[in-house]
């Protein structure tokens, strides 16, 4: 399978699922993710950067991550950019549009082979800016007077 290891620029893509400003855990290891998201033309080109699915609004989508710690325990962040390279502190809302930059290597362990594709960078060229709902809580529920109701004196 012998392929060089090799950074691409991927380009004009949706994001998704941003999960880039701190680690999530889904399967035990700490990751950053990303889902990119791209129409049924790219198909092909994408499918060599991961496994491609279709999502609910029709378009079809790969999800890119990177360990958030290599192996010498030393954090390993994404690098996040406006269109002028400079750092992005708001969170990526859903339906934000860039491009990113990955790096992809062979792996073997135990027979198995495969290729790996790592999140690097990401460059935001159109931010929708993600605002997280504020904590979830129950209506006041206005009781009812039932003034037909029996008198309790006796």
């Amino acid at each position: 399978m012998t392929t060089q290891n090799k950074s691409s620029v991927i380009r004009n893509v949706n994001f998704y699922y941003a999960k880039l400003d701190k680690p999530v855990s889904p399967f035990g290891t700490e990751i950053y993710d990303l889902q990119v998201r791209f129409p049924k033309e790219r198909i092909q080109e994408m499918s060599a950067y991961g496994k491609v699915r279709q999502v609910e609004d029709g378009n079809y989508a790969i999800n890119i991550t990177r360990k958030a710690m290599n192996a010498k325990k030393q954090k390993t962040p994404v690098r996040v950019v406006d269109g002028n390279k400079n750092p992005i502190k708001d969170l990526i809302g859903n339906g934000s549009f860039g491009n990113i930059i990955v790096y992809q290597y062979d792996w073997a362990v135990s027979g198995r082979t495969g290729r790996k594709t790592v999140l690097i960078a990401v460059q935001v060229t159109d931010l929708i800016k993600y605002v997280p709902e504020t904590e979830a809580d129950f209506d006041i529920i206005e009781i009812p007077s039932n003034d037909n109701a029996p008198s309790a004196d006796f």
